[in-house]
């Protein structure tokens, strides 16, 4: 099972957002232990991630990865028994110490979507990665 902490900057989605996420946290139990904290700015990360975790960056202009290619990153992170942290940003982005310090540099679209948006996106592709890792039929 994947250990993995959310760090987000900001707030959780709410309204119908909300309940999309919720769905993806349901569906996610049987794959991810996850802890999801939130942070009011990015100046507060530093001090939320797990000391010597796997870093993972969403960021908007980091490289692009496939749902394979990251499915696999997880994969063998997971079966180092590592603990794995995953920060979005907030409107500003992220500090260019923390992107550089990252294992991954991961960006979820070119384009530039809503924060919302981008955490029900990330939750979506984690689910997606733990299926394609899991073999359940979900990825085609």
């Amino acid at each position: 099972m994947i250990k993995l902490t959310f760090i987000t900057v900001g707030t959780l989605p709410r309204g119908p957002f909300q309940a999309i996420g919720d769905e993806f946290r349901l569906r996610l139990k049987k794959f991810v232990q996850l802890t999801e904290k939130i942070v009011k700015s990015a100046d507060d990360i530093n001090d939320a991630i797990p000391q010597g975790d796997i870093l993972i960056v969403l960021d908007a202009i980091g490289p692009k990865h496939t749902s394979e290619s990251l499915a696999t990153f997880l994969k063998s992170h997971e079966d180092l028994g590592n603990h794995i942290t995953v920060v979005l940003g907030g409107p500003h982005g992220l500090p260019e110490a923390l992107k550089t310090r990252a294992n991954l540099r991961l960006s979820l679209s070119p384009m530039t979507t809503t924060h919302d948006m981008a955490h029900l996106f990330f939750l979506e592709q984690l689910y997606r990665a733990c299926t394609i890792n899991h073999g359940v039929t979900y990825h085609y």
